[in-house]
C-alpha cells in the first residue's frame, strides 16, 4: 500500500455508484494537506465533500485516490495532535481517524462547519442545502 492509500473497509474507490443527483451535489472543495495512512507524512490532495463522501485526489480533475462515506464519519473537530499544524482537524471514521490541515483558521472551520452540516443532514434527515453558503 503506498501513501495516501487506506483500506477498502475504510474508503470506497468505486466512483461510478448510483446515487441520486442530490448526493453529488459539490458542498465544498479546495486542496487540504492529508496524513498518509501507511507512510505518514504528509501530502497536498484535491477535496470534494458532497452529501454522501469525502473525496480526496492528487489534483483536481484526477482519478481520486479515495472516498470516505459521510454515514462512516463520527465526528469532525479541530485536531491537537500535531502541535506545530495550527490549522488540523481530524475526520473520525468508525476504523480510522484522517488527519487534515487547512492553510488558514478561516477554511479549517468552513471544512468542518461544512462536515458538521453533512453530518447533521445524514443522521438527521435536515435539509443542508444552505451549506453551499461555506464553499
Amino acid at each position: 500500500m503506498q501513501d495516501g492509500e487506506i483500506g477498502q473497509s475504510d474508503v470506497e474507490t468505486d466512483v461510478s455508484s448510483d446515487q441520486c443527483f442530490d448526493d453529488h451535489l459539490v458542498m465544498r472543495e479546495g486542496y487540504l494537506i492529508k496524513q498518509g495512512n501507511t507512510v505518514k507524512n504528509w501530502k497536498r490532495r484535491w477535496f470534494t465533500l458532497t452529501r454522501s463522501h469525502l473525496t480526496y485526489r492528487e489534483e483536481e480533475g484526477s482519478i481520486p485516490k479515495g472516498r470516505i462515506s459521510v454515514s462512516d464519519v463520527i465526528l469532525s473537530r479541530k485536531s491537537q495532535k500535531f502541535p506545530e499544524r495550527k490549522f488540523l482537524f481530524e475526520v473520525i471514521t468508525k476504523k480510522r481517524v484522517f488527519y487534515i490541515e487547512a492553510s488558514s483558521q478561516d477554511e479549517m472551520n468552513g471544512w468542518t462547519t461544512a462536515l458538521s452540516a453533512v453530518l447533521t443532514k445524514t443522521f438527521n434527515g435536515s435539509d443542508a442545502t444552505s451549506i453551499n453558503s461555506y464553499t
